[in-house]
C-alpha cells in the first residue's frame, strides 16, 4: 500500500514539496537574521545611551579620559611626577607663542602638561608621540600658573658631561646639540666614550644630587631615563652626566 502511494507521487510533486521546504528554511533564516540585527542594534543603543548618561552626570569625564590617555602615553617616554594630575592645555595658535623660547618648536595641536606641584611643564606632540620640550614652570603668586608662559628657570653654568655608550660615532655631539637648543646656558663638561659600548638606553645621572628636575627634563628630551651612576663608569667633573644608549 505504502509502496503504491510512493509510486503515484510524480517528480513534479516531489519538486514542489522540496521547494516549499526550502522556502520555509529561507524564511526562518531571514527572521533569525533580522532578530540578530535587532539585538545588535539594541546593544549598541544601550552602550551609547550609557555613555550619554555618564557624560551628562559628569561633564568632565571626557577631559579626564583625555588626561589619562595623554599621561599613559607620556609615561612611556619619560618619568612623570608622581601623585599629581597635570593641567592640560592645547596649542591652538602657535604664532601667538613664537616669541616665547619654550614654545619655539610648538605646533598647533601640541599638548602642554603643567605639573604645578613638581613645577614642571612638558610640551608633547601626540601626532608623533614625541616630547618637544621640558622645563620648570614659573608660578606667579598673583595670577597663579600661566600655562602659556612656561619659562625655564635653568641654573646658570650647570655643567653636563656626555658619554657615548654605543658604537655609533658622534652620538654625544648630537645629544649636546639637542640639550643646547633648549638649555643654551648649560655648559659642556666633556664629550667622550663610556667604559662600555652596549648601553641599551640613554641614562641621565644627577651627579651632585641637586639637579633632579634638570636631569628629568634632559631625560625627557633624549627619550631616556634618570639613573644612578652605573658601576664601573668614571665620575666626570660635571653636575649631570648623560650616557647615550641605543
Amino acid at each position: 500500500m505504502f509502496k503504491r502511494k510512493m509510486e503515484n507521487l510524480s517528480s513534479v510533486d516531489v519538486s514542489e514539496k522540496i521547494g516549499r521546504i526550502k522556502r520555509m528554511n529561507y524564511k526562518k533564516l531571514f527572521y533569525i537574521f533580522i532578530l540578530i540585527l535587532a539585538i545588535g542594534g539594541t546593544i549598541t543603543s544601550v552602550y551609547y545611551f550609557k555613555q550619554y548618561r555618564a557624560l551628562k552626570a559628569n561633564p568632565n569625564l571626557e577631559a579626564q579620559r583625555e588626561t589619562e590617555s595623554l599621561v599613559a602615553s607620556l609615561s612611556k617616554l619619560m618619568e612623570l611626577p608622581a601623585d599629581e594630575t597635570p593641567t592640560i592645555a592645547t596649542i591652538a595658535d602657535k604664532d601667538k607663542l613664537k616669541d616665547q623660547p619654550f614654545f619655539a618648536k610648538a605646533e598647533n595641536g601640541d599638548k602642554l602638561l603643567a605639573y604645578t606641584k613638581a613645577m614642571q611643564a612638558i610640551l608633547y606632540r601626540p601626532s608623533t608621540n614625541k616630547i618637544i620640550n621640558v622645563a620648570p614652570i614659573v608660578i606667579n603668586q598673583q595670577e597663579g600658573v600661566n600655562q602659556n608662559k612656561a619659562t625655564s628657570q635653568k641654573p646658570s653654568g650647570l655643567k653636563v658631561a656626555y658619554y657615548n655608550g654605543t658604537e655609533t660615532v658622534g652620538l654625544s655631539g648630537q645629544a649636546e646639540k639637542t640639550i643646547k637648543a633648549s638649555y643654551p646656558d648649560f655648559q659642556t663638561g666633556t664629550l667622550t666614550n663610556a667604559s662600555k659600548k652596549d648601553y641599551k638606553e640613554t641614562l641621565v645621572i644627577d651627579l651632585k644630587g641637586s639637579y633632579s628636575k634638570e636631569a628629568s627634563a634632559i631625560a625627557g628630551l633624549l627619550n631616556g631615563k634618570t639613573s644612578l651612576l652605573p658601576e664601573g663608569e668614571n665620575k666626570p667633573d660635571a653636575d649631570i652626566l648623560v650616557i647615550l644608549g641605543d
